[in-house]
């Protein structure tokens, strides 16, 4: 298998079309992905991130703190603040309550604190929990990442009018698998009146708030639709894995990945040309799932991502270079509403 793996990548190296990374857009992905398949278009677009003036030398630096990361563990000033994922309380042992960023931030000797958002709230909920917890926190510099949901959460806190003042004390925003822009995962499940009707009833007798379903569905005209604003000095680092659907780790995010690969390259929940549009750096992680699956791999990403931001120099986030034209089984409280939607 790996070394299937290993011919579909040196084919995509080899690829003469779309030779720089801005080239390959969501429409031409999609393109890409009618002509050859989602698991050549993945693996294309995988080969020219790492390849990119933008992120190549970032990518190399976090393989080699990887490879070689600090023996040390040090007594830390800075605050690891973790922004969870929707139904963390209810399935935190899917990784929704960001244990393995908490594990890394304590073999690092990190400080940590688990954001309080509702576990199904709507964003302007949650927003508002992020900007009063910032506010309590101002004194202190932090770090925070964010998880699936929870990036919209802090996408939407920083269009607020009090943004800036709140996000001065935050050293670096971590985005891990965000649904920045939506998922059409949610649109899927929302899709159909039987399945509406069924997410509806399952978030009615959990005592869940649907709107919040409905509010990450991409859309136009949705609290999603504008383009992300960072403060000047917000630096903005995205992980986000790449697999092809033989890596997804149940048949279920296999059947996730098949619906939203009529539309492109996806990690089971997001668009993946979605993400390399967004501003800052991206770390791509081969083979993981939309949840960073599996685990141990994760946890040295986050430990060595940790790393880099202490020890620096981070730049600002910006837009594309000018050069460059849960556990593995566990089943996350969203897909539960999925598959009721199935049944």
């Amino acid at each position: 298998m790996l070394e299937e793996e290993n011919r579909l990548l040196a084919r995509a190296r080899a690829f003469s079309e779309f030779p720089a990374l801005p080239h390959l857009t969501l429409e031409q992905c999609g393109e890409l992905t009618r002509r050859y398949g989602v698991d050549f278009a993945t693996a294309l677009l995988y080969d020219r991130v790492k390849g990119s003036l933008r992120h190549a030398s970032f990518i190399e630096q976090i393989d080699q703190l990887q490879q070689h990361p600090s023996q040390n563990k040090t007594a830390h000033q800075t605050m690891i603040g973790i922004v969870p994922a929707s139904f963390y309380k209810e399935k935190p042992h899917s990784g929704a309550d960001g244990r393995v960023i908490a594990a890394a931030a304590t073999a690092m000797g990190f400080p940590y604190e688990l954001i309080p958002l509702q576990s199904t709230g709507t964003l302007a909920e949650n927003s508002r929990i992020l900007l009063d917890w910032l506010a309590r926190h101002r004194s202190r510099q932090t770090i925070v990442v964010s998880l699936c949901k929870g990036s919209a959460d802090v996408k939407v806190a920083l269009s607020a009018p009090e943004a800036d003042s709140r996000f001065e004390s935050v050293l670096a925003w971590i985005n891990i698998c965000g649904t920045l822009s939506g998922s059409p995962f949610a649109q899927w499940l929302l899709a159909t009146r039987p399945g509406f009707f069924a997410a509806w009833l399952f978030c009615k007798c959990g005592g869940h708030n649907f709107r919040f379903l409905q509010e990450i569905v991409p859309s136009a005209f949705g609290s999603l639709s504008s383009p992300l604003r960072l403060p000047p000095r917000l630096p903005l680092i995205n992980i986000v894995g790449f697999p092809l659907r033989r890596h997804l780790s149940n048949s279920f995010m296999r059947r996730c990945h098949k619906f939203i690969s009529r539309q492109g390259p996806n990690d089971g929940g997001v668009l993946l040309a979605d993400v390399c549009q967004l501003p800052g750096l991206l770390y791509p992680v081969w083979g993981a799932d939309h949840y960073l699956r599996p685990d141990a791999r994760a946890g040295r990403i986050i430990r060595a991502v940790l790393e880099y931001v202490m020890n620096g120099p981070l730049q600002p986030a910006t837009a594309h270079s000018p050069e460059e034209l849960c556990s593995a089984t566990e089943t996350p409280g969203i897909d539960q509403i999925a598959r009721t939607s199935l049944a």
